[in-house]
């Protein structure tokens, strides 16, 4: 566990306990982050998911909103937890599943944001080779080189930029709604209606597995509030911030996508912008190219306090600035071969991309948030969290592992994709609704599992432990316990 504080430009912590006076941010702060983490030319693809099933855009429309609304509140209520807890968020996962039994989802979350880096590399230096000179796979070491070492500056720096960065891109997606409404056959668009079960599925799937994907980040970013800052405050921020974005970009990327079926849906959203004028196309990739250079670095950072996380429970070691930058350095390194691998298509490579990791992440965040709102109500002990033995958590979380076991392996009949497609998914016409399984299977074993459990014996050891959960004390101050009576964090 590492013992030092954040000073100066470069952030020293880790996965390790934030304290109270290295606290700071604000709500509002949190919003623009989050909106900005979806911001990215990226989320556009999201929004072509239907058309690509013959989907209309009223049915795309719908259907992008009900995924969004369903995969966001899953995302968001991740974001509580962070300064109730002041840790990142994978490390909470060794409540449930045990100091090392919880390196299962921890692996599978260091492999999401850094999957994600990839192609926000590539989309960046796609957009900046259309109107820089210069190849793409220049473009691509640059960007990903800029991207690491604004990951290993860390926190305060990541949430600075997007902060700023916030503004221009809504003044770009107002301009270019605006050349949408003005350039693309809206009304026939509107009017045409055609939909299918699969489409559907399909695209609600995405939609929503897009933003479950970000969940295994949140408390990474929001663990720097004060400890004091309302629970529900920060799941607003974060639910609001990243829908908004979410909406408005895969909303524009259906349009385009119908429109210029032939193009790539970046190039119909610069074709698009140029077509209305001011080079509005051109504009828009270089912001565009910004843009994914921090959202890369968010995804860096995240992924590799996963990873760190992790290796500690195997063997103790102190998370020092050094080690950041060594760990967020080959992370760079690997996401810029891999990037500079991947075939042009990027359309399927993220489509199946986006498909595998939501049917992994889903059983841990059904898991992780039974146990944090219903199960342990948020009494958690941070001393046994960060003991690598796992204190009174253990090293194996059998219940959890199982829970989690049980929604992937349920999962899989229901699956649906460019890889595999499972026996009731084919029965079902090719239909994915993989994730609801997933979700209710993991959600009622987890509970029915944690029956055994003496939760008050438990609670009694948290109230005891150096670092416990705040959240604690609202429910001490019904039956008379003071402050004093206990050290909460």
């Amino acid at each position: 566990m590492s013992t030092n504080p954040t000073h100066g430009a470069v952030e020293a912590r880790s996965f390790d306990f934030v304290p109270e006076e290295e606290r700071t941010g604000s709500v509002t702060a949190q919003s623009k982050f989050w909106f900005m983490v979806n911001a990215t030319l990226i989320t556009a693809y999201t929004g072509a998911v239907g058309p690509l099933f013959g989907l209309g855009l009223p049915v795309t429309l719908l259907t992008i909103v009900a995924g969004t609304l369903f995969g966001t509140l899953f995302q968001a209520f991740h974001g509580a937890q962070g300064p109730h807890m002041g840790l990142p968020q994978m490390i909470q996962s060794r409540v449930q599943f045990g100091s090392r039994g919880a390196i299962v989802p921890i692996l599978v979350a260091a492999i999401v944001p850094i999957g994600f880096a990839i192609f926000y590399l590539q989309t960046g230096a796609d957009a900046a080779s259309g109107v820089l000179p210069g190849d793409v796979d220049p473009f691509e070491v640059v960007i990903g080189l800029l991207a690491g070492l604004l990951a290993i500056v860390g926190y305060r720096w990541i949430l600075r930029s997007e902060g700023f960065i916030a503004y221009v891109m809504v003044a770009n997606l107002l301009a270019l709604t605006v050349a949408g409404f003005a350039t693309l056959p809206i009304t026939q668009l509107l009017g045409d209606w055609g939909w299918g079960w699969t489409g559907v599925l399909a695209q609600f799937g995405a939609a929503a597995g897009y933003q479950i994907a970000i969940a295994p980040i949140v408390s990474d970013y929001t663990r720097y509030l004060p400890t004091r800052t309302p629970g529900a405050a920060v799941s607003t921020a974060v639910f609001l911030g990243t829908v908004a974005s979410a909406l408005w970009i895969e909303f524009m990327g259906a349009a385009v996508s119908l429109t210029y079926p032939d193009l790539d849906v970046v190039a119909a959203i610069r074709t698009m912008g140029d077509a209305w004028g001011f080079h509005l196309g051109s504009v828009t990739m270089l912001v565009a190219v910004v843009v994914c250079l921090v959202t890369a670095a968010v995804s860096l950072y995240s992924g590799t306090v996963s990873l760190l996380s992790g290796a500690e429970a195997f063997r103790p070691f102190a998370s020092t600035p050094l080690l950041r930058a060594w760990t967020i350095g080959t992370a760079t390194v690997v996401v810029i071969v891999a990037g500079l691998a991947l075939p042009a298509d990027v359309l399927t490579s993220f489509s199946t991309f986006l498909a595998l990791l939501g049917y992994l992440l889903i059983p841990w965040t059904a898991v992780n948030l039974t146990d944090y709102y219903l199960v342990r109500r948020g009494a958690y002990s941070v001393t046994d969290i960060l003991r690598t033995d796992g204190g009174i958590y253990g090293r194996w979380g059998i219940r959890g592992l199982t829970s989690y076991a049980l929604g992937v392996v349920c999962m899989v009949p229901f699956v649906s994709n460019a890889l595999y497609t499972g026996p009731i998914a084919s029965g079902l016409g090719g239909a994915d609704i993989a994730f609801a399984i997933g979700l209710a299977v993991s959600s009622i074993s987890y509970i029915l599992l944690m029956r055994g459990v003496d939760l008050a014996a438990e609670r009694a050891l948290v109230l005891a432990a150096p670092l416990s959960t705040s959240l604690l004390h609202a429910a001490d101050a019904t039956r008379g316990v003071t402050t004093t009576d206990r050290n909460l964090v």
